[in-house]
């Protein structure tokens, strides 16, 4: 029973046991199929996104691939249309060039008529050499063949421009029809149709302009050899005539044979003129063309001396004391005729080796302006000796202006040396009082001129040394007569300009010192020196000397990568000098002056004037660099090393002219102004760049950086009007009547013409003083200047009145009263 039950608990437990190790089992298997089944899924998804990934990658790519393709398409679509676009307006610009740019005919025109000419010059020099030459031709052609030269220069230079303007067009063409983007055709077929139409239309385009510039480049070519070959020809001659001329001076002392014979050439005196006429104009004509630019600065000059002698003049009106003036004022009367002088007189000495037909027409218009000048200057002797002169001095320069030898020239110029020695002869003799040292100096130096001139002819039959001689004699009259008077007007514009100028001088120029001038030693070199110019300058020892002197200045020389000639640093400094004297002038002359008893305000400029100045000085720094052949590109290293100096220490130089500009524009001050500064009342007398001038009442001149006249508490008395009210205090004793006191004041206030009555003037009685009963007046005069007159016209009228109306003006006293105590 036992043993059952044990065997059935064993069965059972076993069954249990064999129960749940099933239930394990199948829970592992389970699981394991759980497991198996989401791994499954899993990996099946995996795989579904990775393939999706895989797409979207492609297409990213696919998209960045077209994208690029699109993004190049579209830049080399742009490049090719850019590139068209730039051909056809270069093709254009080079067919306006050939079309208008290029004067082909001009220049062959131009050198067929340098080569007639050059023939014209060399006849009878180098080609049917004369039988007698003279030293009037030889230079007369040298002078000729150099002018046909320049010119010949100029126009070569003019077509080498054209040939590099062409030559760089082609080449500007050439580069941008090889551009890579130009052969690329778009895929597009319509686009691609629009392509190759255009590009066939620019190719035919390239293709005939490349054919007209080779045609352009040859024909210019063509005529640079021309002209280089005619040029070598051209310097050949020069150098063959310097050649005779330097033989024909140093020959000058041997007798030319048989001067009163007629010469082999069998020309008559009246087909020499002619002949010398032909050739003197025509050499006139090119000098005045190939030196043009000096021409007209003579002429500015002149109309400049103009301008300023007009102004000054009215000046002095403006000043009231032009009539004061009792001297001859010829720089006022004459004003174009002393300008023209002096213009002419000093700009002959900036031409080098000008023909003597041009130098003859300078001295011709300068002696009609001085006969104008002296008009009411010489005395009936000074008038007769220059009119007898100028008729010696017109026929002396139309004999020198002949260049072929004839008979009858020769007793011409025997005519002219003995009326010469016999006309200054009288002149020492009889003429003593209006000869002065220096014009007696020079009538010796004639008279010996032309004696040896005169033995050279009769006796050594020397036509050119005689012929030399004689007008270098005539031209010596000349000479004196246009430097004294050029100087002396010069001194004279100097005397009426300084006249009227504001200085601190101790000792200014009295009014009966205006035309004084005196000729010292000084003057007296300086006129031989341009005396000996001026009878030189055509000689050949004078080029000798001279030519080494210019070629050493016009020599190009280089400093790293600068080029730069003595020449270009004399241009450069003279402009920079001529814009600051045209500053200063344009300064005096519309500035104010103190001897003027005028009170009115009339600048018209004020301070604008420091806009003009600066305006001034701006464009001759720029014609300054432009001239000198300075690259203007080099005024940004100025700029920046400024840059630097201001950051190291000029900024108050900087605030000064910032400070000066602010003034021009806001004008808080003006040119004339009464303004206190500085607890002292001053008058404003000019307004600098960098710093203003102000003339105190007592004479002095104070200079005031511009930034303190903006950094101080400024009053300008002047700055919307001119009026000012100025104030009286005065006392009447006690009893005294007030209302009769001030209608005595009234009545003295009506009575002054410099007391304004509108607005009123005001009378308050004020206080009881200590020892007086006060009263003030209040008025107002048109002007500032007249303040203090006015008030000291009216207390001397108020104390006047008061007296005679038994008013009394107290004075303060004090009563003392001494109280003795006992002790």
């Amino acid at each position: 029973m036992v043993f059952y039950n044990l065997n059935n608990s064993f069965i059972l437990y076993r069954n249990a046991k064999f129960t749940k190790t099933a239930l394990r089992v199948v829970f592992i298997l389970f699981f394991s199929f759980k497991i198996s089944i989401s791994y499954s899924q899993n990996t099946s998804s995996k795989k579904v996104l990775d393939s999706t990934n895989n797409k979207i990658e492609n297409l990213l790519k696919n998209n960045e691939e077209k994208s690029n393709a699109l993004f190049k398409e579209n830049k080399i679509s742009r490049e090719r249309s850019l590139l068209f676009d730039a051909i056809s307006k270069n093709i254009q610009i080079a067919d306006l060039t050939l079309k208008t740019g290029i004067d082909y005919k001009g220049f062959t025109s131009e050198l067929n008529n340098i080569i007639k000419l050059k023939k014209t010059a060399i006849d009878g020099i180098i080609k049917n050499k004369n039988d007698f030459q003279t030293l009037r031709n030889i230079t007369v052609t040298s002078i000729m063949l150099k002018e046909l030269q320049t010119r010949l220069d100029i126009q070569l230079s003019k077509i080498t421009k054209n040939n590099l303007e062409l030559s760089e067009m082609q080449t500007k063409i050439d580069s941008l029809t090889i551009k890579k983007s130009l052969f690329i055709p778009p895929k597009d077929s319509l686009r691609k149709s629009l392509y190759y139409e255009r590009y066939s239309q620019m190719n035919a385009d390239v293709m005939s302009l490349n054919k007209r510039f080779k045609n352009a480049l040859d024909s210019i070519t063509k005529l640079q050899i021309t002209a280089n070959n005619f040029k070598y020809n051209l310097q050949n001659d020069i150098i063959e005539t310097e050649n005779i001329r330097k033989d024909e001076f140093k020959n000058l002392f041997d007798s030319d044979g048989k001067i009163f014979e007629r010469g082999a050439n069998k020309m008559g005196f009246e087909e020499t003129f002619i002949y010398s006429l032909t050739k003197e104009l025509i050499i006139l004509v090119f000098f005045i063309s190939n030196h043009f630019n000096t021409i007209i600065l003579m002429l500015l000059l002149a109309t400049a001396l103009v301008i300023y002698l007009l102004f000054l003049k009215n000046k002095y009106k403006k000043e009231g004391i032009y009539h004061q003036i009792e001297f001859s004022k010829q720089i006022f009367k004459h004003p174009i005729a002393c300008a023209i002088l002096i213009s002419f007189t000093l700009f002959n000495f900036f031409f080098i080796y000008p023909p003597f037909a041009f130098t003859a027409l300078i001295w011709l218009i300068s002696i009609i302006a001085l006969t104008i000048v002296n008009k009411e200057y010489f005395t009936s002797k000074d008038k007769f000796i220059w009119k007898i002169y100028v008729l010696i001095i017109l026929l002396t320069l139309y004999d020198n202006n002949i260049l072929i030898h004839s008979v009858k020239e020769v007793y011409l110029i025997l005519f002219l040396a003995l009326a010469t020695i016999a006309f200054s002869a009288y002149n020492l003799l009889k003429n003593k009082q209006i000869t002065g040292s220096l014009f007696k100096y020079s009538l010796y130096i004639v008279i010996a001129f032309e004696v040896i001139s005169v033995f050279f002819i009769l006796i050594d039959k020397n036509y050119n040394l005689g012929k030399l001689l004689m007008v270098n004699g005539v031209i010596t009259i000349l000479m004196y007569y246009l430097f004294t008077n050029t100087y002396r007007l010069v001194v004279d514009i100097i005397n009426y300009s300084n006249f009227l100028r504001e200085t601190n001088e101790e000792k200014q120029l009295e009014i009966n010192e205006l035309e004084k001038v005196n000729f010292n030693n000084n003057t007296n070199i300086l006129f031989l020196i341009g005396w000996l110019i001026s009878i030189g300058k055509n000689s050949y020892f004078f080029h000798a000397i001279l030519d080494p002197i210019i070629d050493y200045f016009n020599k190009q020389r280089t400093i790293g990568d600068i080029n730069y000639s003595y020449q270009s640093i004399l241009v450069f400094f003279f402009i920079i000098t001529t814009s600051i004297l045209i500053a200063k002038i344009v300064s005096f002359l519309t500035s104010g002056s103190t001897r003027s008893s005028s009170g009115n305000k009339d600048n018209k400029f004020g301070s604008w004037l420091l806009l003009i100045q600066i305006a001034i000085f701006s464009i001759g720094i720029s014609l300054a660099f432009i001239s000198s052949g300075i690259p203007v590109d080099r005024l940004t290293i100025i700029i920046s090393a400024l840059g630097v100096g201001i950051g190291f220490g000029l900024q108050t130089l900087v605030n000064n002219l910032v400070s000066g500009l602010i003034i021009a524009f806001e004008k808080p001050v003006n040119i004339n102004d009464t303004i206190d500064i500085g607890g002292q009342t001053v008058k404003m007398k000019s307004i600098g760049i960098r710093s203003s001038v102000v003339a105190t009442f007592d004479g002095a001149d104070v200079i005031i950086p511009n930034g303190d006249l903006l950094s101080q508490h400024l009053t300008n008395w002047t700055l919307s009007n001119n009026k000012k009210r100025t104030d009286i205090a005065i006392g009447v004793a006690y009893g005294t009547n007030l209302q009769d006191a001030k209608d005595l004041v009234n009545e003295i206030l009506k009575n002054h013409a410099l007391v304004l009555q509108n607005p009123a003037p005001i009378i308050w009685v004020t206080q009881f003083g200590a020892s007086s009963i006060d009263i003030v007046i209040k008025f107002w005069v048109n002007h500032i200047n007249f303040a203090n007159d006015v008030k000291s016209d009216l207390i001397i009228t108020i104390d006047k009145v008061f007296r005679e109306n038994n008013i009394e003006i107290p004075f303060p006293q004090q009563d003392i009263h001494l109280k003795q105590i006992d002790k």
